[in-house]
């Protein structure tokens, strides 16, 4: 690393040290090399030292890549870098029993199927019958909001107006209660206890305050009112801090997220804060960035400031209007194939995005059929499949018997001929003798169960309790080994064939564990917080040779040589429905602009006039999306498209049956007078056109006269717009 490889914006970022800075990172301006060389910075003029910077990000790739490039230059072992959650957790584990001591170190982390599954309990609990069901996640949203704007079960209560919110409130209350009886926190959590914990001891507060002496926020734009709360009360005092983001790319609203945070209210709360606006842009071309901006510069909730690209004018953005959503993806493909013949990309270079997952659905029916190899991110996490959360659910209650979710999903599995009645039995123990549910299982001998009943749930009840004794002894990979032997979990799948997924799924987490304790000298406790901080892209290869399908959410941060941004028409993208206001519109153009972003050398922009909901084609048409008619005209090329079909007669056993299939697909790139580019003849005009699709046949004239009769297919000629 070296200061020189820095443009002057990002320098005066890296090298304000003594005033708080604000920086407005475009798309593509470098906003992580301005935080990893002012780390690198801080480290190497001996500013701070490694173990007093705190480095904050929203998923554990940025995490890691942030602490990889500064370790490439300069050591900086002890540097904590980490996102809000895991950095909160941290605090949590050794603090949470100051907030109540009923709360231990060994506390679990919920994540959204234990959320449903403990509303699922208060609701019945409650015996609330107007949220059966499915209300659940109406109720968890709900929950979600009150913690993302720091509202407490009182002041909820005290805000409650109607019979609904009342209910809610009930929902709140104990919802908090079996947390803590189970000695457990949901994700908000993570963020909103250690704030508490702060305001509860200023001594604590105080004390984090000397440790971390300088603070640094990577996605500034994506911070909610809890998260802003905490980086405010940690650097209040010395007022160390640096945050960059880019208010355009602010697209988490639905989540809490608080666009405010970086357009107001850090300079709020900073005064002094020095602002730097980083608005070169080393990513994409002009056109790219020309376009994105034609869009979100509508916006009237933004800085103002506008991209320009260090790589040139580039290619226009195509787009290509078709008739269904079958259509749309066979054009997709068809771009695909093409843009591999002309420019000999790979897989890897394409990206496909989508506004909803339930797009997904036709591109990837269509991609399997057309043989392009492919890779979904945002589908079934591996941590979430069933048998391997039952094997957690084992390592989660070992570690902390009191959660009554991990325990209820075990009791029974592999089968021990404990049903609901036995589970009520044990549950009003619980409320008899105020103890747990694990706890309870020890009087198994006292209630009326059958023998066999007995006999499993005690040799269960000892296990776990072994096990829980080991946890000190055993490292985390011998102790999961030991477990599954002990359940005869492995067992119960290894000889079922028609369970040999799960099993295979059970040996990848053996892997995942041993991998764990190879690179870390973590326990099972630190083990299972990282596993339920697991994100979608901490699961995605990004090596592999194949198109990436996923949301435009979860591409925020990544780059492809060409994007295909699909469903540009109106009430999808943008997502908009009738009570719907200014915010929700604007918060949908900033998500064209992450889209279009992302993309390096060439974006297709797409949309159908069908499209099929729940399986069925939709017999009403679509308008196409209000984004392409803010768009520039100048720099969009329009690609007409249609497909052909045929009908074959095929016979079989003396019947005859007719196919339909798609043999050729219009796809008019090239008409005559285009100007054109050879790698071996030069710049050329198009005189003559023959056929359609990639067998079109061309005849050029080349400057000086040389005039040639090529196959698109084969001849690689890029159109020069």
């Amino acid at each position: 690393m070296n200061l020189t490889d820095l443009n002057t914006q990002q320098l005066k970022a890296v090298k304000t040290v003594k005033h708080p800075v604000l920086v407005f990172a475009g798309a593509g301006s470098g906003k992580t090399r301005v935080l990893t060389y002012k780390i690198w910075h801080l480290i190497k003029d001996k500013i701070y030292k490694p173990n007093e910077i705190l480095a904050l990000t929203f998923t554990n790739k940025a995490a890691a890549e942030m602490k990889e490039r500064i370790k490439d230059s300069i050591n900086c072992d002890g540097v904590n870098v980490g996102t809000f959650h895991s950095i909160g957790a941290r605090i949590l584990r050794m603090h949470i029993s100051y907030l109540d001591d009923k709360y231990n170190s060994d506390f679990t982390i919920y994540d959204v199927a234990d959320q449903k599954a403990l509303l699922k309990e208060v609701v019945e609990q409650l015996n609330i019958v107007e949220f059966k069901e499915l209300n659940i996640n109406f109720l968890r949203s709900q929950l979600d909001k009150f913690k993302n704007a720091s509202m407490s079960v009182e002041e909820v209560e005290a805000k409650a107006n109607t019979f609904e919110d009342e209910k809610i409130a009930e929902v709140y209350k104990r919802y908090s209660e079996l947390l803590l009886s189970n000695n457990a926190v949901d994700f908000n959590d993570l963020i909103g206890m250690p704030i508490k914990l702060f305001k509860h001891s200023k001594a604590l507060l105080n004390k984090y305050q000397q440790a971390w002496k300088y603070i640094l926020v990577d996605e500034f734009q994506d911070t909610n009112s809890p998260q802003f709360e905490l980086i405010s009360l940690l650097g209040a005092d010395h007022q160390n801090i640096t945050v960059v983001g880019d208010d355009d790319q602010s697209i988490y609203g639905w989540r809490g997220a608080n666009i405010d945070n970086i357009l107001t209210n850090f300079q709020d709360t900073f005064p002094n804060a020095v602002e730097v606006k980083l608005e070169k842009n080393y990513r994409s071309t002009q056109r790219i960035l020309d376009g994105a901006w034609s869009v979100v510069s509508n916006n009237t909730n933004r800085a103002e400031k506008k991209l320009v690209a260090t790589k040139g004018l580039g290619e226009k953005i195509s787009l290509i209007s078709t008739g269904s959503d079958e259509d749309e993806a066979n054009a997709i493909c068809d771009s695909i194939k093409t843009e591999i013949k002309i420019n000999k990309g790979a897989f890897k270079d394409f990206a496909i995005l989508y506004r909803t997952n339930a797009q997904s659905r036709m591109i990837e029916q269509t991609m399997m059929k057309e043989g392009l190899p492919y890779n979904i991110v945002g589908g079934t996490k591996f941590y979430d499949r069933k048998e391997v959360k039952d094997v957690l659910a084992y390592l989660t209650v070992v570690c902390n018997p009191n959660d009554d979710i991990a325990l209820k999903r075990i009791i029974n599995f592999p089968v021990r001929g404990i049903g609901e009645k036995s589970i009520t039995i044990f549950k009003n123990l619980t409320l008899e003798k105020n103890i747990s549910l694990f706890e309870s299982l020890k009087f198994c001998r006292d209630i009326k169960l059958r023998g066999k009943q007995q006999d499993s749930i005690e040799s269960f009840y000892l296990s776990i309790n072994k096990f829980h004794d080991l946890l000190d002894t055993l490292d985390c990979k011998e102790l999961l080994r030991a477990l599954l032997e002990e359940f005869n979990i492995e067992n119960y799948y290894k000889n079922n064939p028609a369970e040999q997924d799960r099993y295979d799924n059970i040996q990848e987490l053996k892997l995942s564990i041993d991998r764990f304790a190879e690179n870390s000298s973590g326990n099972l406790k630190d083990f299972l917080q990282e596993i339920s901080l697991y994100t979608d892209l901490d699961d995605w290869d990004d090596k592999k040779n194949s198109v990436t399908l996923m949301t435009i959410h979860a591409a925020k941060g990544l780059e492809f040589s060409t994007v295909f941004v699909s469903g540009l028409e109106q009430g999808l993208f943008p997502l908009i429905r009738m009570d719907d206001d200014s915010d929700q519109l604007e918060e949908e153009r900033r998500l064209f602009y992450v889209a279009v972003t992302r993309a390096m050398e060439r974006v297709y922009l797409l949309n159908a006039k069908y499209r099929r909901k729940f399986g069925a084609l939709n017999t009403s048409s679509f308008i196409q999306s209000e984004f392409l008619n803010e768009i520039n005209q100048d720099i969009i090329k329009v690609k007409p498209y249609k497909t052909v079909y045929t009908k074959r007669v095929v016979r079989s056993g003396g019947k005859k049956t007719i196919q339909i299939s798609r043999t050729v697909t219009e796809f008019d790139d090239f008409k005559v007078g285009d100007q054109v580019q050879h790698n071996l003849f030069g710049v050329g005009t198009i005189l003559v056109l023959n056929g359609t699709g990639e067998n079109q046949k061309v005849g050029v004239e080349f400057d000086g006269g040389l005039r040639k009769k090529l196959i698109v297919k084969y001849a690689r000629l890029k159109k020069i717009d």
